[in-house]
């Protein structure tokens, strides 16, 4: 009996030792599989790097003399790049994975630190925000003007130093878009971006549509000098202010441009998969009306680029992300902000 009692003691001891070998060969995999995962996705930020830096002169029909260096650094020229800045994906094979690159032209966004009440309005409304709107316009606007006066649904420091974890409203531009998180009204499920069950339309949060990462006019206006409008009162074509890229502005910011609407949107996004668009001339057949649109469209990119990475391992389900804000010149290249753990689903 003593002996058997040894033996079967002995046996839990070996399946306990061999359980805990095998946790501990998973565990370093996966930690392995997640650093590899993550140099990956960290090489797609440098590829797009380079891609977008190496600009390609394409020469006028009328000029017959060839383009030389100094060509690329004058603003008249038309750079094109490999690599288009409008979200679409690419994919760059690695030795035992893969690198999914997605890059936004930060000028394709509207500007948060520049857009006033009617244009975040509009926007919201055209991104099917329809109930709350002026719970999340006010307080953005009170979050970045300089005083502690309310708007009508907004938030200042009372409201803020009032939750769990205390802080203060910022009365001031926002360094980050990120920063909206911090903002009352703006939740997770509205900044990130959502994939809805498969089959149906991705939907497009905050992050796609707004950018702080280009410069703003040394003048603000506060919230006191803002007018206090309702949405019934916003004249669309007269104080709807902001200007964007419209070769790589999603449909949510074409939308918002007085004189394009859903069709004229889908219609530009349909174009540009094989055109890029350069003058008034070139887009004037696909918007309602020239005059009321062009006030509002530029068409260079704005040499800021938003990059998400994904870096994956083949034969695992291992994935990391990475988004980082870079600004190109034809020179240099400067990194703006650098996430190396994105949330890109949205949280509850």
């Amino acid at each position: 009996m003593l002996v058997l009692w040894v033996l079967m003691l002995l046996t839990v001891l070996a399946f306990e030792f061999s359980i805990m070998t095998r946790t501990e060969a998973k565990t370093t995999l996966n930690q392995r599989n997640s650093t590899e995962a993550y140099y990956y996705a960290r090489a797609g930020i440098y590829k797009a790097i380079a891609e977008l830096s190496r600009p390609i002169l394409t020469q006028n029909e009328n000029d017959d003399a060839a383009p030389t260096n100094n060509d690329i650094l004058n603003e008249n020229a038309v750079l094109e790049t490999p690599w288009l800045a409008d979200g679409r994906p690419y994919r760059v094979t690695l030795s035992n994975g893969s690198a999914e690159i997605k890059i936004f032209d930060e000028g394709g966004k509207i500007n948060i630190n520049q857009a006033n009440r009617a244009t975040l309005h509009k926007l919201f409304s055209n991104m099917r925000h329809d109930r709350g709107i002026a719970g999340m316009v006010d307080p953005i606007l009170d979050w970045r003007d300089k005083d502690n006066i309310y708007n009508r649904n907004g938030a200042e420091d009372p409201y803020y130093l009032s939750l769990p974890e205390p802080y203060h409203a910022k009365n001031s531009f926002f360094d980050t878009i990120d920063e909206l998180l911090w903002v009352k009204g703006i939740t997770s499920n509205i900044f990130y971006t959502q994939n809805e069950n498969e089959g149906r339309l991705r939907r497009t949060g905050l992050v796609d549509v707004l950018t702080a990462s280009l410069d703003v006019p040394s003048l603000q206006t506060s919230s006191s000098d803002e007018d206090e409008l309702d949405e019934d009162e916003l004249d669309e074509d007269e104080i709807v202010q902001f200007k964007v890229n419209v070769n790589t502005a999603p449909q949510e910011v074409l939308v918002s441009i007085p004189g394009i609407d859903t069709q004229h949107a889908r219609g530009i996004i349909a174009e540009r998969e094989y055109f890029t668009f350069n003058s008034p001339e070139e887009i004037e057949p696909f918007v309602r009306d020239i005059d009321d649109a062009i006030p509002f469209i530029s068409f260079r990119p704005s040499g800021v680029y938003t990059v998400d990475s994904y870096g994956t391992i083949a034969s695992s389900p291992i994935q990391h992300h990475i988004r980082a804000i870079i600004s190109i010149t034809p020179k240099e290249h400067t990194i703006l902000q650098w996430n190396d753990s994105v949330h890109t689903m949205a949280k509850e």
